[in-house]
């Protein structure tokens, strides 16, 4: 999982100068986070701690949304 955030961040960093790389590192990126949600709930975490997988989750869909219109 590790490895995987770190590739879609570098990809997401790498789509400032190669555009076609941010719509699916947003994508992937999203996908990651939006497990980590489930898993926060599934586990019954308290909800500050999914906080910062909400916001990534947030800001992905966000940058996927502005790719795709």
């Amino acid at each position: 999982m590790g490895t995987l955030k770190i590739t879609f961040a570098l990809a997401l960093i790498a789509g400032v100068w190669i555009p076609i790389l941010t719509l699916p590192a947003a994508l992937g990126m999203a996908v990651l986070m939006a497990g980590a949600f489930v898993m926060h709930l599934k586990v019954k975490d308290p909800l500050l701690k999914s906080v910062p997988a909400l916001a990534m989750l947030a800001m992905t869909t966000t940058l996927a949304v502005m790719k795709l219109g």
